[in-house]
C-alpha cells in the first residue's frame, strides 16, 4: 500500500488526536441498527426488520479493566429450547460501548443469535474482542450459567463498525482464538495505514479464514479518510479466495450513516453462514444475487467464491 500523502497524513493525525485524546464518537449511538432503510429489494427489506424473537439481556463482570463487563443479548424463548444458538461478537466503534449498540444487538438477537459485547471504548487492536469471546465461552461452560449447553461453539461470527471493524479484522486474524470465527462483517473499516498510525496494528486480510462481507460509504469521510476505494480494493484483493467474500459501497451514504445502512445485509450474511438460511443467501450467491442488482443502494460490488 502506498504511504499516505501529506494532506491525508495531516487528516489522519487529526483523527488520531480526536479518537485517542478527545474520544471521538464514530456515529450516532455508535451502532448499526437504525430501524428503517429505504430499499426496494425484498431480502434487504426483510432483514432490515426485526426478527420474530423476543429478546433479553444478561451482564457479567469481567476481571479485565478494558472489558469491564460482558453484555449478552439473546432470543429469550429460543435459549431454553431447540438447537444451540450461534454467537455474534461485536466490536465497539470509537468511544462507544455495548450500551450504544443495544439496538443492533437486539436486532440480531431477534433473528436467533446470541450477541455479545463489552465496555471497551478503543477496540482497534482486537484484544478485548478476542478476550471477551474467551471469557463468554468460559462462562457458558459452567453448569450454573444460563447459557450452559445453549451455545453452538462451532458457529461464531465477529462484526464491527469503524474502529470496531478494524478490531474485528484483528480479532479474526491475530489471536489464538481467531480460528473460531466462521463469518466476518466489516462496516466502514479504517484503512490499514490509519490503523498503523493509531497503534492498532496492521491488518492482514489474507489471514481471514471465514466468509467476509465488507461495506463502506461513498461520502467524503469514508471515501477519502476512513476507507478510500484504493485501500478498500486492496483489502478485497488481499483475501485469498478460499472463503466467500463480498465487498460493496453504498451509493450515497457517508461514514456516520453506514452502520444503519449495512445492517440488513449484515443480518442476512450471518443468517446464511451461521444458520443455514438459504433465503438470506440469495442476497449474495449466484449471477442473480440481490446485492448485485441493488444498484440504487450499492455500487462497486465485488465477489469471490459465490
Amino acid at each position: 500500500m502506498k504511504p499516505l500523502s501529506k494532506k491525508m497524513s495531516r487528516a489522519v493525525m487529526c483523527l488520531a488526536m480526536t479518537v485517542v485524546a478527545a474520544g471521538c464518537q464514530d456515529t450516532h449511538k455508535g451502532g448499526f441498527y437504525k430501524g428503517e432503510i429505504n430499499t426496494k429489494m425484498p431480502i434487504e427489506g426483510r432483514y432490515a426488520k426485526k426478527g420474530g424473537e423476543e429478546v433479553a439481556t444478561a451482564e457479567f463482570e469481567s476481571d479485565s479493566r478494558a472489558i469491564g463487563k460482558i453484555v449478552a443479548v439473546y432470543p429469550q424463548t429460543m435459549l431454553g429450547t431447540g438447537s444451540p444458538l450461534p454467537i455474534v461478537s461485536i466490536g465497539n466503534a470509537s468511544n462507544t460501548t455495548a450500551y450504544d449498540l443495544m439496538e443492533a444487538m437486539e436486532h440480531l438477537a431477534s433473528w436467533g443469535f446470541v450477541v455479545i459485547g463489552n465496555m471497551d471504548r478503543q477496540t482497534g487492536t482486537g484484544a478485548s474482542i478476542s478476550q471477551t469471546l474467551d471469557e463468554f465461552l468460559d462462562l457458558a461452560a459452567r453448569q450454573d450459567n444460563l447459557f450452559h449447553g445453549r451455545i453452538d461453539t462451532t458457529k461464531i461470527a465477529v462484526a464491527g463498525y469503524s474502529q470496531g471493524a478494524y478490531g474485528a479484522v484483528m480479532a479474526a486474524t491475530a489471536y489464538p482464538n481467531s480460528h473460531r470465527y466462521k463469518a466476518v462483517y466489516l462496516c466502514s473499516c479504517p484503512q490499514k495505514q490509519l490503523g498503523i498510525n493509531l497503534k492498532w496494528g496492521a491488518t492482514d486480510f489474507a489471514r481471514i479464514t471465514a466468509p467476509l462481507l465488507m461495506v463502506a460509504g461513498t461520502g467524503n469521510w469514508d471515501s477519502t479518510i476512513i476507507s478510500p476505494e484504493e485501500a478498500f480494493q486492496a483489502n478485497f484483493d488481499e483475501t485469498t479466495g478460499a472463503y466467500p467474500v463480498v465487498a460493496a459501497r453504498h451509493t450515497s451514504k457517508d461514514h456516520e450513516e453506514m452502520g444503519g445502512e449495512g445492517d440488513a445485509y449484515m443480518t442476512a450474511w450471518l443468517a446464511y453462514f451461521l444458520k443455514g438460511d438459504m433465503a438470506a443467501g440469495e442476497a449474495f450467491v449466484g449471477d442473480d444475487a440481490e446485492i448485485v442488482r441493488n444498484s440504487e443502494r450499492w455500487t462497486n460490488v465485488k465477489r469471490k467464491g459465490l
